[in-house]
């Protein structure tokens, strides 16, 4: 007896219950489906919350529909839940291309930015680095009273290097040679070229032997001081070339002279003098 009491009791509970449980409805539960993929998307978070707001509301009228037993009341609001959903989800997709289309836009402005910001500053050392190696050259050159010429830097050794009639470079010739030996080691790309020079005493082949020979005794030196054999060339013109009278002993002085033209950078050659 007890047994088929609980029988049906049992019995009726499963018709309650289906009397009280509403049937599935496909259309409700597709829109479900949507709307929840769109609230995963964190594009939708980010771009368009107010659209998926939009399609929670709708999904909200229609499972109230379905809970009422309203068939006819949950076709539409599910449809615009759906819809909604979906146009949150391409909305959000577009706006996050946007996002970053422009970051990628920004990003190659930066490097654009800083490339330049690069070529201004290597300019501006590069400018820098000139005016700091101008101003050193002239520092050097004012050391020497070298003379900027067609030919090139023009260093006169006077008379007073030499005792009188000699060839030799005497003990005051040093700290001049060793300011030019200075310069020609830091500017290890120029040439030299050595030119000797008399007063008119004398016979025509005795002045041309020694302003030769002195243009010789500085190659001498500078090469005892570590200046390349190869970057100096001499040579004697006598009394040829003066640069002032031979009547008085001061223009004569004047005129017993060594030259010594510097040329330019990157070995570039010294015009010969006669060509001027």
């Amino acid at each position: 007896m007890k047994t088929k009491l609980l029988t049906g009791m049992v019995v009726a509970l499963v018709m309650v219950s289906c009397a009280t449980t509403p049937k599935p409805n496909e259309t409700l539960e597709s829109a479900r489906a949507v709307v929840q993929s769109a609230e995963t998307d964190p594009n939708v978070a980010k771009y368009d919350p107010l659209d998926l707001e939009t399609a929670k509301k709708h999904l909200e009228t229609a499972e109230s529909a379905h809970l009422n037993r309203d068939e006819p009341g949950i076709a539409q609001p599910a449809y615009l839940a759906a819809q909604t959903a979906r146009l949150a989800q391409l909305k959000a997709s577009a706006k996050a291309d946007d996002a970053r289309v422009a970051a990628g836009q920004a990003e190659r402005d930066r490097i654009q930015l800083a490339a330049r910001a690069r070529e201004a500053d290597n300019a501006k050392a590069a400018r820098d680095q000139e005016a700091q190696k101008a101003a050193r050259l002239q520092a050097e050159l004012d050391a020497l009273k070298a003379k900027p010429t067609d030919r090139g830097l023009v260093l006169t050794l006077g008379d007073v290097l030499f005792d009188t009639g000699k060839a030799e470079l005497n003990s005051g010739a040093a700290r001049k040679l060793d300011q030019l030996a200075q310069f020609l080691t830091e500017h290890s790309d120029r040439r030299v070229q050595i030119e000797g020079f008399t007063d008119s005493v004398g016979t025509d082949s005795y002045n041309l032997d020694l302003s030769q020979r002195r243009a010789d005794a500085v190659r001498s030196a500078l090469r005892g001081r570590g200046i390349d054999a190869d970057r100096i060339t001499t040579q004697g013109f006598g009394k040829e070339f003066p640069v002032a009278g031979n009547a008085e002993s001061g223009g004569r002085q004047l005129n017993r002279r060594v030259e010594v033209t510097i040329g330019g950078e990157n070995g570039a050659p010294i015009a010969p003098r006669g060509s001027r």
